[in-house]
């Protein structure tokens, strides 16, 4: 338990104030008082921290105890990653599927070669629960395609700007069109991913803010069923550019929309990026990033 009080107390020193440590903390500022006093009783009733204007400072005993105070919390976080890196049996990546499909496949092929031994589980789910899992440590990596994602415990390493096509079939009248716009979904009956999915959320959003009539008439998890739901000409979709491949029996028209910049995203804990099996990762996406 002192290991908190003194990751409580060396955060107040950097963050200035208990405010701001509370919240790169998510604790409650109560909590982070609570941790300073009984860190204080701890060494005798000594007074740890005073106040400057709206900033805490060190006192002399502060300070003394400051420079022991990060030493005990390098050497705990040396032997987690040690102990960890010895014992990484499985790497857990959660996944919205359109990347688990299309684009993970060729990046875990070089990990394989590198990592035989390790288990690799590809998790589908929402980005929302992607980002909590990663929060409470149930997950190792998430891929997700948003704008770009900020976070004070996340990392976030974008991997590209993604370009939407929209769907229709390989006779459809917009066939030839060079480029699909918000006001050419008036009136068109409409083929979408299930709720959860940030493009879709995007569109509708679009949609309903410019009072742009359409009909919604299938939601679907799938993407290849999205696809031989539009070949049917059950309606039109709305997917990333590079879930079309040459092979499907219907076309993809560029969607032109200067508002929508969402990237592929590659998330983790940032304390990952000090594991060697996590970093080794992290780099090949990284390197990647260009063919993505």
């Amino acid at each position: 338990m002192e290991l908190l009080y003194f990751k409580t107390f060396v955060q107040v020193v950097k963050s200035g104030n208990y405010t701001r440590a509370a919240y790169v903390l998510d604790y409650a500022q109560s909590s982070i008082t609570a941790h300073i006093q009984k860190l204080e009783a701890l060494y005798g009733g000594a007074r740890l921290l005073e106040r400057h204007g709206k900033l805490m400072k060190l006192t002399p005993s502060g300070e003394l105890l400051y420079s022991y105070a990060e030493k005990m919390l390098a050497l705990y976080e040396e032997s987690q990653q040690r102990l960890h890196n010895q014992e990484v049996k499985t790497v857990r990546i959660g996944s919205i599927e359109s990347l688990a499909i299309y684009e993970l496949p060729a990046i875990l092929a070089e990990f394989k070669k590198q990592y035989p031994d390790v288990m690799v589980q590809i998790i589908p789910d929402t980005e929302a629960v992607i980002i909590e899992k990663i929060y409470n440590k149930e997950l190792d990596f998430g891929l997700i395609i948003d704008k770009p994602f900020v976070s004070e415990r996340i990392n976030s390493l974008s991997i590209k700007k993604q370009k939407m096509r929209v769907v229709v079939p390989a006779d459809h009248i917009y066939t030839e069109k060079l480029a699909f716009t918000l006001e050419d979904f008036k009136d068109e009956t409409i083929i979408l991913t299930e709720e959860g999915c940030t493009y879709r959320a995007y569109l509708l959003n679009q949609l309903q803010k410019n009072y742009i009539e359409y009909t919604l008439s299938m939601e679907l998890s799938s993407i290849e069923t999205i696809k031989k739901a539009v070949h049917n000409k059950w309606g039109i979709g709305f997917l990333p550019e590079f879930s079309i491949e040459e092979h499907d029996q219907v076309t993809g028209i560029p969607y032109q929309d200067e508002d929508f910049n969402f990237y592929s995203q590659l998330l983790y804990r940032k304390s990952n990026s000090e594991i060697p099996i996590y970093q080794y990762l992290i780099n090949l996406f990284s390197k990647n990033a260009r063919h993505l």
